[in-house]
């Protein structure tokens, strides 16, 4: 079982990322997780963010793509405007110190990770990262905040890191970025088809030294708490236990939400509770560390109470503290019996899903053994 509370790092200074009126990647969603965080601040350690260095930065970007976006800025600042960089993603007089902020605060969890301070950390930031690549933003995300924190862990001595990415969007850029990488595994729950397009299909499995440690799970649109359990149990749990990471990143999206407008999965803020469950089981299984890094969720509502969900999973100190937890929820802790889970609209589907990527992935031997 864990040995020290929740380490968490949140800051008002996320929300200075301006983007336009109607855009869902809005400040009121950092508001939103702060808001409901104070009302159990005596349960968690706070820690304060930094801004990452550019030298951290190039850790995974390119000088060049790091330069473009810090002239952007300084136009933003000098028209004090907002310049589109793509149709989604835009930036704001303070979207480059923002983004520099939201890395450093991703550092922060490592360090004290490393610094076994702390067995699990939660930093709520924005903007989201998992879809930037190395030289190009995309998709609301300026820097990968993820793939910068798993390159700086295996900077401090982390030797294996199992990233595990449940937003509802494919983490392309996370993928990109350590797609030929055996000692960082990435697995992906995502609808699909979606959005991006041409990305996140069973047959990615890596390439040359890292085939084989790449995991995506495209689910059918209607998705719901028993199917994203499912996957958890019968494939990603196995797999993160065979590969024993020392480190587990959890790229943190709530816009699976049943309750979330940007797209169509049914999961609810019990199977956010249950899946931040299984992650607390698998970290004390194999006696490792956890740091979780949010990336989307776009009904404010739903996106706050299901990041507290987790939030709480992760430091519960026991089987009675965690055992009223799930029952906050209105269930067991386990989805055994648990009524309140929501269903699958299309479960023969993901049954046999599951049973392709089983096969699938079986014919990589030791490290992903079903």
């Amino acid at each position: 079982m864990k040995n020290s509370r929740l380490a968490v790092i949140k800051d008002k200074r996320f929300g200075d990322h301006k983007t336009p009126e109607s855009h869902p990647e809005s400040p009121e969603r950092i508001s939103a997780i702060n808001d409901l965080v104070r009302r159990f601040e005596s349960e968690f350690d706070y820690l304060e963010p930094r801004e990452a260095t550019e030298e951290e930065l190039a850790s995974t970007h390119s000088p060049g793509y790091i330069e473009d976006l810090h002239q952007m800025a300084e136009v933003a600042t000098n028209t004090d405007s907002l310049i589109g960089i793509d149709p989604d993603t835009v930036m704001s007089p303070k979207s480059y110190t923002t983004a520099k902020l939201a890395v450093g605060a991703a550092l922060e969890g490592v360090d004290c990770l490393a610094k076994q301070t702390h067995d699990s950390c939660f930093v709520a930031v924005r903007p989201p990262g998992h879809h930037a690549l190395a030289d190009r933003a995309m998709g609301f995300c300026l820097f990968n905040n993820v793939a910068i924190a798993a390159n700086q862990a295996k900077a401090k001595g982390f030797k294996r890191i199992f990233i595990l990415d449940w937003d509802v969007h494919h983490g392309n850029g996370t993928q990109a970025l350590f797609y030929d990488d055996p000692t960082v595994f990435f697995a992906s729950l995502h609808q699909h088809p979606f959005w991006p397009p041409g990305s996140g299909y069973r047959d990615e499995f890596g390439d040359r030294d890292g085939e084989g440690f790449n995991l995506n799970i495209p689910l059918p649109e209607g998705t719901g708490d028993v199917g994203y359990l499912k996957c958890l149990d019968e494939i990603v749990g196995p797999i993160c236990l065979d590969y024993k990471p020392d480190l587990i990143i959890v790229s943190a999206g709530y816009d699976a939400h049943k309750d979330d407008f940007i797209a169509g999965q049914n999961l609810s803020t019990v199977g956010f509770a249950m899946m931040s469950q299984r992650v607390a089981d698998w970290r004390d299984t194999l006696d490792t560390r956890v740091l979780c890094l949010l990336e989307g969720g776009y009904n404010t509502d739903a996106l706050a109470d299901s990041v507290m969900a987790t939030m709480r999973v992760l430091n519960a100190s026991g089987p009675e503290e965690l055992g009223q937890v799930h029952a906050s929820y209105m269930v067991p802790a386990t989805i055994s019996g648990g009524a309140a889970a929501t269903n699958d609209s299309q479960p023969d589907k993901v049954s046999e899903l599951i049973e392709r990527i089983k096969e699938e992935q079986g014919r990589f031997h030791g490290q992903l053994k079903l």
